[in-house]
């Protein structure tokens, strides 16, 4: 039953409450403004997935709306421009019988400049486009890694190549730094490299329909020498505009120059005057040249979604974990160089077949380190015994720059990576060992993995914690020779969770691993209380700036 059904009939019962809302902003002159005519949008934090109230206020900018009580999360899809700036908000509301109230105003909005050109400053068509636009734009999540995405319709599809998605049963999408959702694979098509999820529209009220240039105009909807440009996410950026020339078009795909990064692909590619002409492919067939699908080979799977949707359940507009804003402060991990010597054995463990790291910015960082100063000890030690030659010109510590803030290289996350582990099969062991019994020589070891990874649970005091991102790389070892004889290939886990995951109020932490062979039998592992509290250790740094 939908929740305005469900609101009405609460309604004649009197079992609902009142809200009164006021939205006023206050001038540089402390005069208090009305805001009139502000849409906004109510979805509850419980009860029926993807339903939502709307409402607007009046001129004087009020409103009143029965609702039942609960917790709602309320959104404006739209900012208002005000004395230079932008507000909106987004802000919890808990509504209580009889009456509750809520005030949008200065104090919670969310604030942004409004980029205004120096004066005799012509502005690109570009900046306006990219400001138009960028809200249709998505990072799309999967097991095998991310890409970019584009809403498509009001109801939520998004494109997206399919190679993004491969065979993830896990998807997600995320509009901006703090909102990321589950979505679900409606259509796909491999050889055209295209793929259409569905996510909750009602999770992105702000969300903006990417234009998609008409069929019967489409051959001449991008053009040779034509700019075209299009927005992606690449490294751990969101939203960011990249531009090149068209310099081919082709039955199925477009030639161009523009720069598509790993994170770029599944984005849209716009024309210059802002209409999708296709889907960007991290696909290159020789320097400076990128292929990109062109949009008419999307419309088929769009409209196999579509008829699709009827057979399927809406995804939840529940937000999911997200990556930290801030990445840890390059300056406090520089602080650890130089200090004692680093124990790395608290954060590695074997568990049935696997191994297991435990990865936390520190590690990352010290093992980093040591890698770069051991390679300088041998470096210098070529020159060392010989006064003529030239000393000191390998400086490893200062390829730690403060740019690696931001290009995420040490995300304020623990990072859990379980790898299978690698066997010699038993009648390679049985046939090497009879060999050397009789004194010959058994031929390489022939090795396979144990196991392969499926999934994994973090358990904090017996509840699961839930990840940022739970992923899998393909791993594919072949090596021949007189050692080893190895063909094999497999997946390793590797799953991000927020930084206070593990704790020692946690009590018991415990890791469960699960394989491909057995995916329902878990081989569960109980975290040290010493390497418990050393990676609580590693983050407290971050907590302290992060409550400054």
């Amino acid at each position: 039953m939908c929740l305005v059904c469900l609101t009405t009939l609460a309604w004649a019962q009197g079992d609902t409450a009142k809200l009164s809302l006021r939205a006023i902003l206050v001038d540089k002159d402390l005069n208090q403004k009305p805001v009139p005519k502000l849409a906004f949008v109510l979805v509850p934090f419980e009860g029926p997935t993807g339903e939502r109230v709307t409402g607007k206020t009046g001129f004087d900018g009020n409103a009143e709306l029965r609702l039942i009580p609960g917790k709602y999360r309320l959104s404006t899809p739209e900012a208002v421009e005000f004395q230079g700036k932008k507000y909106s908000w987004e802000v919890e509301v808990t509504v209580s019988a009889p009456e509750s109230t809520i005030e949008l105003s200065n104090d919670n909005a969310k604030v942004s400049e409004i980029a205004a050109p120096a004066p005799g400053r012509k502005v690109d068509e570009l900046t306006t486009l990219f400001q138009k636009y960028q809200n249709a734009v998505v990072t799309v999540w999967s097991e095998i890694g991310s890409g970019t995405g584009f809403c498509v319709d009001k109801t939520g599809l998004i494109i997206t190549n399919q190679h993004v998605i491969g065979p993830s049963t896990i998807n997600s999408v995320q509009f901006d730094p703090k909102r990321k959702v589950s979505a679900t694979v409606l259509a796909f098509d491999p050889a055209k490299d295209v793929a259409v999820l569905w996510a909750n529209p009602s999770a992105f009220p702000e969300m903006i329909i990417a234009p998609i240039a008409k069929p019967d105009t489409s051959k001449n909807a991008v053009i040779e020498g034509e700019r075209v440009f299009t927005i992606g996410s690449p490294l751990s950026q969101r939203k960011i505009l990249t531009s090149g020339i068209v310099s081919k078009v082709e039955a199925r795909a477009i030639i161009s120059d523009i720069n598509i990064n790993h994170g770029n692909s599944g984005g849209p590619l716009f024309n210059s005057i802002g209409e999708v002409v296709g889907i960007t492919t991290f696909r290159e067939s020789g320097p400076g040249v990128a292929g990109i699908v062109r949009i008419e080979e999307a419309l088929p799977v769009l409209e196999q979604a579509h008829k699709k949707m009827g057979d399927s359940t809406l995804p939840s507009a529940k937000y999911l974990p997200v990556e930290p804003v801030n990445p840890y402060p390059l300056d406090l991990l520089k602080e650890t160089i130089g200090a004692e010597k680093f124990n790395r054995h608290p954060y590695l463990f074997s568990e049935a077949s696997f191994d297991v790291a435990m990865v936390t910015p520190v590690l990352k960082y010290r093992l980093a380190e040591e890698v770069q100063l051991a390679a300088a000890k041998e470096k210098g030690k070529r020159t060392k015994k010989h006064d003529a030659a030239i000393q000191n010109t390998f400086e490893p510590l200062q390829d730690l720059r403060d740019w690696a803030e931001y290009a995420g290289e040490y995300q304020s996350v623990l990072m859990i990576e379980v790898a299978p582990q690698l066997r010699e099969t038993f009648m390679s062991a049985f046939g090497r060992g009879l060999a050397t019994s009789r004194g010959g020589y058994g031929g390489p070891a022939h090795l396979k993995y144990k196991t392969d990874f499926y999934r994994m649970r973090l358990l904090c005091g017996g509840k699961e914690v839930e990840p940022i991102h739970p992923g899998k790389a393909a791993t594919v070892v072949n090596a021949h020779n007189v050692f080893v004889n190895v063909t094999d290939a497999t997946y390793v886990g590797i799953y991000s969770y927020p930084a206070e995951a593990i704790q020692p109020s946690c009590g018991e932490v415990a890791l469960e691993l699960y394989s491909e062979k057995e995916p329902d039998k878990p081989n569960r592992k109980v975290l040290d209380s010493k390497a418990v509290a050393q990676i609580w250790s590693d983050f407290q740094p971050y907590f302290n700036q992060k409550q400054n």
